[in-house]
């Protein structure tokens, strides 16, 4: 059972133009994904973050954790992949 609070996270319109810019730098870095360790590094660093809501989201950008971890072109908003 996860034992994390409901946390705030941004609300639609935020969620929808951080979608945006996400798909746009994804489009532009030609799709590329992560390697298979790289996104099992960055979600396991996740999991660990005070900032992961129950939904699986990052409660700063709003973005499912799935998805962001697997894209190459994105990056933690705090830093944490900095290294990956």
């Amino acid at each position: 059972m996860d034992n994390r609070k409901k946390m705030d996270t941004p609300n639609l319109m935020v969620k929808t133009y951080n979608y945006l810019k996400a798909v746009s730098k994804r489009v532009l870095g030609g799709f590329e994904n992560v390697d298979v360790t790289t996104y099992y590094d960055r979600t396991y660093i996740c999991s660990r973050c005070p900032h992961l809501t129950p939904d699986v989201e990052c409660s700063l950008c709003g973005c499912p954790i799935e998805t962001k971890a697997s894209w190459k072109s994105e990056k933690c908003p705090k830093g944490k992949w900095k290294n990956l």
